[in-house]
């Protein structure tokens, strides 16, 4: 009996180590830290994986109080199909779902409130290399709110992302910074006038 619980125990460490090293081998984030201008921590996520990618994503504030969490559920292709948000007493509050085109590529994000009335929705345009270079958001009504536009650098890496109203003004920039590995380490968000409005440092 004492060697088959060494062997099981010896397993479950085992298994424990695998599922931490896939993680890390991922170089996924687990967690994010969002700042004002002023460098005050507002709030911060962590982050859960599956075999897919996200599968849980927790809010909390500064002082570590859950907000809200949200469940991701997939494809058997590993495609983000639905993401829920619920409050902390386990109450769905919205739904999030996506669509796709042949390539596979994202090309409609909706918003919906838990009872499945439509807030708003979203869609995605690419180049011709499959980069994303324009999302438009629409009201219910099906009224273009906004829009926003993406740039690159040399890497292929999303280095400004700027948001317009439909007549052109710019709403606010955002720009980011990424890690000697090519992950984003940083994410600042600026106002038209290019004043810094918060931040967010990513960590993996």
């Amino acid at each position: 009996m004492k060697a088959i619980m060494s062997i099981l125990w010896i397993c479950i460490l085992i298994s424990g180590c695998a599922t931490l090293s896939t993680e890390k081998d991922k170089g996924e984030k687990v967690k994010k830290e969002i700042y004002n201008a002023a460098h005050e921590m507002q709030s911060y996520y962590t982050y859960q994986y599956n075999q897919y990618d996200k599968q849980k994503k927790q809010h909390f504030s500064p002082s570590g109080k859950l907000l809200r969490y949200f469940l991701y559920t997939y494809d058997k292709d590993g495609k983000r199909l639905e993401k829920q948000e619920f409050d902390v007493a386990d109450k769905l509050v919205s739904i999030t779902a996506y669509e796709y085109n042949a390539q596979g590529k994202r090309i409609k994000k909706t918003d919906y409130l838990a009872d499945r009335t439509l807030k708003r929705y979203f869609t995605f345009e690419y180049d011709s290399n499959g980069k994303k270079t324009r999302r438009t958001e629409y009201t219910p009504d099906n009224q273009p709110k906004s829009y926003e536009l993406y740039s690159y650098n040399a890497q292929g890496k999303a280095t400004t992302k700027t948001r317009y109203e439909m007549n052109g003004k710019i709403v606010n920039i955002t720009k980011n910074d990424y890690n000697e590995q090519g992950k984003k380490s940083k994410k600042s968000v600026y106002t038209d006038e290019n004043i810094l409005k918060e931040y967010t440092v990513y960590y993996y």
